[in-house]
């Protein structure tokens, strides 16, 4: 995927230095890309928008966070709504 967040974007917006977590952060990616297109009802598009990209992090920071199955914060399903493919 083109502009999907990079492992340093990521290790950026969640604060973390170092390598350690990394292999952990491309798992949570993988998840948060599912998720998001679980949600959208299709695979994500090659250029991502904004706010596609935006709910990534906050999926993966949610997750790295919160790992005993917490709510997914409602802010996600705002920035996607724009973006999902009803299926009747």
């Amino acid at each position: 995927m083109a502009n999907e967040p990079t492992l340093e974007e990521i290790k950026n917006y969640l604060r973390i230095d170092g390598e350690e977590e990394d292999t952990l952060l491309a798992m949570l990616l993988i998840t948060a890309k599912e998720h998001c297109e679980n949600y959208l009802n299709e695979a994500l598009p090659e250029e991502l928008p904004s706010p596609i990209k935006q709910s990534l992090l906050i999926l993966i920071s949610h997750f790295y966070e919160e790992r005993t199955g917490e709510n997914i914060p409602i802010v996600v399903y705002a920035l996607l709504g724009p973006y999902r493919q009803l299926k009747w």
